[in-house]
């Protein structure tokens, strides 16, 4: 495949996976195994694919700010855990079977989908939980950023769970109020990726250049469209990337 027909895809996939990145955050679905169709090994995708979420965080980050959509009183606490969780699992990816990951992962996705059903109102309406509902939702967030840094796939749906069920936030809140925390994810682990030598930066490049251009689009019809309609395509794709890590 000539260079810059790889590149133009590249392109291609970045614009697609920055905006529904920005939507619902499941894009690694998209970006992560077209990467390493095109022939980058799994560690290396994975590691390019975070150089270019870059891109993708900072341009959603201006148009969620923008709509004031940030539940900031949680971006602190959010932060820290997401940075402690990055240092450790960027180290984990390492060493790690990603093919039982995919498995984990997948099993985890579809076991969540009950608790969206049951509870109509999940996303769409703010609630204040209690302080030990609180603590418990921290806790997962943690383990779910953990998660993220060394995987990306499938962490967005565990997110979002982690952030209505147990902290009360509306769809659009959990993807504005993660920008941040999911930003200290990016930079810390890049960090460890760039020691390492995994990052392919001219693949990254070109995909950097297409997330923000898609995360920015997405961010803004999030926004436009809201929490309802933020909840019935995140139900889609959580369907179809749980299937997708179990048997494809």
């Amino acid at each position: 495949m000539p260079e810059i027909f790889t590149l133009l895809v590249v392109l291609i996939i970045g614009l697609v996976t920055g905006f529904f990145d920005s939507v619902v955050g499941a894009g690694g679905l998209i970006s992560v195994p077209s990467l390493i169709f095109l022939g980058l090994p799994p560690q290396v995708a994975i590691a390019t694919d975070r150089f270019g979420i870059l891109g993708q965080t900072l341009a959603a980050l201006v148009k969620f700010w923008k709509a004031q959509k940030i539940v900031w009183k949680f971006v602190p606490i959010l932060a820290v855990l997401s940075l402690i969780g990055s240092v450790i699992g960027a180290n984990i990816l390492l060493n790690i079977d990603q093919k039982i990951l995919e498995i984990v992962v997948g099993v985890l996705i579809l076991l969540l989908l009950p608790f969206i059903f049951w509870k109509r109102d999940l996303g769409i309406t703010r609630n204040e939980m209690s302080k030990n509902k609180k603590i418990i939702g921290l806790v997962v967030y943690f383990l779910v950023m953990t998660f993220g840094a060394f995987f990306g796939q499938g962490t967005g749906p565990m997110i979002f769970f982690a952030l209505t069920y147990f902290l009360g936030f509306t769809m659009l809140e959990v993807l504005a109020t993660n920008i941040i925390p999911w930003l200290v994810l990016t930079l810390s682990s890049l960090v460890i990726f760039a020691l390492n030598g995994i990052i392919d930066y001219k693949i990254g490049i070109v995909l950097l250049i297409g997330m923000t251009a898609g995360g920015y689009i997405g961010a803004h019809l999030a926004i436009k469209k809201g929490d309802l309609w933020v909840k019935r395509l995140f139900v889609f794709l959580v369907i179809g990337l749980g299937l997708k890590l179990l048997f494809f």
